[in-house]
């Protein structure tokens, strides 16, 4: 499951910033959660626990969720 993430192309306080990274996450993601339901685990239960983690991750970090970003 490796997939190489691309680095952003973007400067820090583009407004685009935040697309650039969802587009240069999307195949790492798509393999993730393909490898997760391939060893067994459902589509709910990878979704479910890739949320927490990444809500998890967010707190940690000290930021509020923003849906829009």
């Amino acid at each position: 499951m490796s997939q190489t993430i691309q680095p952003p192309i973007l400067p820090e306080g583009s407004p685009d910033r935040a697309v650039n990274c969802e587009v240069a996450l999307e195949a790492a993601f798509a393999a993730l959660v393909a490898e997760s339901e391939a060893q067994g685990w459902t589509a709910q239960e990878t979704a479910e626990t890739l949320l927490k983690i990444a809500t998890e991750h967010i707190n940690l970090l000290g930021a509020a969720v923003d849906p829009k970003a």
